[in-house]
């Protein structure tokens, strides 16, 4: 990534997933988040997510603006119906 503020961003969102993590440890509940993904001395969540992101173990990227993480990019491709072609069909 070339933008320091995007790892800025993109590190400390990780920082609080980990705090959320270890937030639900003693609950008996998964939020799907996972745990630290390297070995460290450190508890701090900010370490241990710049510590993952050197490590490789962080993907950051950016995303197209208005498009959601599980959207495909498939619109207007060939076999991809729009909202209103599926309601004619009906």
């Amino acid at each position: 990534m070339d933008s320091r503020y995007g790892l800025v961003v993109a590190t400390a969102k990780r920082a609080r997933q980990i705090n959320e993590y270890t937030a639900t440890l003693g609950l008996n509940e998964s939020l799907g988040i996972p745990g630290p993904q390297v070995h460290t001395r450190s508890q701090h969540p900010l370490t241990i997510a710049i510590e993952e992101l050197r490590a490789g173990k962080l993907k950051v990227g950016f995303r197209e603006p208005g498009r959601e993480a599980g959207e495909s990019s498939d619109e207007g491709a060939p076999g991809h119906r729009s909202e209103e072609e599926d309601q004619g069909a009906a």
